[in-house]
């Protein structure tokens, strides 16, 4: 039996088997970086960095057809990535908070670290 911290793996392997919410959580981060790992999600992600968007200069900067670019929008606001406004006749989208920023500026910074 080896030695190297097995009190340790006890507490983290009753972590993930016995804490509901500690599993929720990792079940909800693993839905997260599934959706980063979409091109196209990506990319409106990094537009969004820059600030508050319509779904037309979306399309522009990504280059993206209106229809997918408005069902990526659509999964990134229903997983809590995305948020929308609305102003006049126009839905404003932006990022839900700056840890998405933070998330996407720390996996760019570790690709250039290599």
């Amino acid at each position: 039996m080896h030695s190297c911290g097995s009190e340790k793996h006890e507490t983290i392997r009753n972590k993930l088997e016995n804490n509901a919410e500690y599993v929720k959580s990792v079940n909800d981060v693993t839905k997260m970086f599934s959706l980063l790992g979409d091109v196209s999600r990506m990319k409106i992600l990094l537009a969004l960095c820059e600030g508050e968007l319509c779904v037309f200069h979306i399309c522009e900067i990504t280059g993206g057809k209106q229809s997918a670019v408005s069902q990526h929008l659509r999964k990134l606001k229903d997983n809590h990535l995305v948020k929308s406004r609305k102003d006049g006749n126009l839905v404003l989208y932006s990022l839900a908070d700056e840890h998405i920023a933070s998330l996407i500026k720390t996996a760019l910074e570790h690709r250039h670290c290599e």
